[in-house]
């Protein structure tokens, strides 16, 4: 004859450490979380384009869906891309981290410099030929 035992929930996970203090620094990072990202490595000559996933404790950046592209003596992009998935760059490895523009963002910055020169040209008036 089977006996049925019961088994006793889990306790909800909590964890051993605090929760880390949102400083500004941490709440900008976080807010570019799924922002494109160009990341140049000089020593090797490479670098990587992809998805910000998160910097780790170490200070290590992870990208996914990245693309490695080698660079050619004067920093240009050399050949075609070649997709790697999810990579993991130490800091002391950095050189450039740049987090690339959305289509939305270059259109506002483009207005914005519209509208700036036509306020320059309001301000000059006719010139004398």
């Amino acid at each position: 004859m089977a006996t049925t035992t019961s088994i006793p929930p889990l306790p909800a996970f909590q964890s051993l450490k605090p929760p880390p203090a949102l400083t500004p620094s941490i709440q900008a990072l976080t807010s570019t979380l799924g922002s494109l990202y160009r990341l140049t490595i000089s020593h090797t000559s490479r670098q990587f384009v992809g998805t910000f996933v998160c910097v780790d404790p170490q200070g290590n950046i992870v990208l996914d869906q990245a693309v490695e592209y080698e660079l050619d003596e004067q920093g240009s992009v050399r050949g075609e891309g070649r997709k790697v998935g999810l990579v993991m760059v130490p800091r002391k490895w950095w050189t450039r981290v740049e987090r690339m523009r959305t289509e939305e963002e270059l259109e506002v910055e483009w207005a914005a410099g519209e509208e700036e020169r036509r306020k320059e040209l309001q301000q000059e008036g006719c010139r004398p030929s």
